[in-house]
């Protein structure tokens, strides 16, 4: 029996062990779903390696088209993962399960009793999902195959100019050094989809659909809120530090464009400031001593307005909180923040407490802070008019 047969039998036999316990908030169960996270760990790294001397190993007489095939699929796939071609037939596999809980081995994938929803309905769910207000346009995005790990990041606003070196003498040190390892600790989400079998069966409900669009907008605002709570908190950075951005205060319109002007690299095309839409409709009507207003109408998009160069985004107060409506967050946010995406969402049957059997969904990220230095956090306020004896 080698390794990879090893973690199956275990595998199964904790989810034998798991189903019998009722003791579910004991600490033995915490230690099996402790184990049952380390052998999957390990299952994927042996995976990964399996797969990649399958594909150094491949047959030499496949043409230059396939060569080309295959590294194209190696680059859009990260190491971790099982990598499933989309198809008919998984999709009408999940559907099956979503309405009769049968699963079908052959066609769907399962993890720690969920069922790995297929790239193909992924695909679509996240077609759905650029309908809604999506945050983590503005941010990068990093699909990862492990659930813990480090990522080399390059501070943007630490990258040194290299210096002029004499012939043959010895290469120097830059000043700064660019790179560090950002490390990542992916996370899990969970809700309910509330249909209960017994609607899907009396009143014809496509649950397929009407998940998809649910998960569409689940993700969206679980992304939303895990980039707003990194730019207010802060994140874990380099060797245990903290990484948060500077907040400034800020009064009337000079102080809003000091704060910009001496903070910032005047980078407008990439900056975005990110507004409730009560600190909007506060900005909207500043005006400088000219009688000009802060904010200016974009160019080529009337209707976007734009707060020096940087693009102006409205948020519902309730997404940035009650304390923000006093709060300009901005600057180069593909730069500052980093979403890392575990690339698998679950789906289970599972008991919701007195409404019967729902569908248990799960989402797996983390966001982490990059680069402090690329954004910045504002509170302003009106100047104090001057009151005359």
């Amino acid at each position: 029996m080698n390794r990879l047969q090893e973690i199956e039998a275990r595998l199964a036999e904790i989810r034998e062990m798991l189903d019998n316990d009722e003791k579910r908030g004991d600490a033995k169960f915490s230690d099996l779903e402790k184990e049952v996270r380390d052998l999957k760990e390990e299952k994927e790294e042996i995976e990964a390696r399996e797969r990649m001397m399958d594909e150094q190993n491949g047959d030499e007489g496949q043409g230059q088209g396939e060569d080309e095939a295959r590294s194209f699929a190696g680059q859009a796939h990260q190491p971790g993962q099982t990598m499933i071609q989309p198809n008919n037939e998984q999709r009408e596999a999940f559907q099956k399960y979503l309405e009769t809980r049968e699963i079908d081995g052959g066609a769907l994938k399962t993890d720690s009793g969920f069922v790995v929803v297929p790239e193909q309905i992924v695909t679509e769910i996240m077609k759905l999902k650029e309908k809604e207000f999506n945050l983590d346009q503005y941010v990068t995005v990093k699909s990862v195959g492990y659930g813990s790990g480090k990522y080399p990041v390059v501070r943007q606003s630490e990258v040194a100019a290299l210096p002029e070196v004499a012939e043959l003498e010895e290469n120097p040190k830059l000043a700064v050094k660019p790179f560090y390892n950002l490390g990542y600790d992916i996370k899990t989400y969970r809700g309910y989809f509330l249909v209960s079998r017994e609607a899907i069966e009396d009143a014809a409900v496509n649950v397929l659909s009407e998940l998809m669009t649910w998960m569409a907008r689940t993700i969206a605002s679980t992304r939303n809120a895990a980039i707003v709570k990194a730019i207010k908190s802060g994140t874990p950075g380099e060797e245990g530090k903290k990484l948060k951005l500077a907040t400034i205060t800020a009064e009337g319109i000079d102080g809003i464009k000091d704060a910009i002007n001496l903070n910032l690299k005047p980078n407008y095309e990439h900056n975005v400031a990110i507004v409730s839409q009560t600190a909007f409709a506060e900005l909207d009507k500043l005006k400088d001593n000219q009688g000009n207003y802060l904010l200016q109408s974009d160019v080529k998009e009337p209707t976007q307005k734009r707060l020096l160069g940087a693009a102006v985004v409205v948020l519902p107060d309730e997404m940035l909180g009650e304390k923000s409506d006093k709060t300009i967050i901005i600057g180069n946010l593909k730069d500052a923040i980093v979403l890392f995406d575990r690339s698998q969402y679950q789906a289970a049957w599972t008991n919701y407490m007195q409404y019967g059997e729902s569908l248990m969904v799960a989402v797996r990220q983390d966001v982490r802070i990059l680069d402090e230095k690329s954004a910045i956090i504002i509170n302003f306020g009106k100047e104090e008019e001057e009151v005359t004896p």
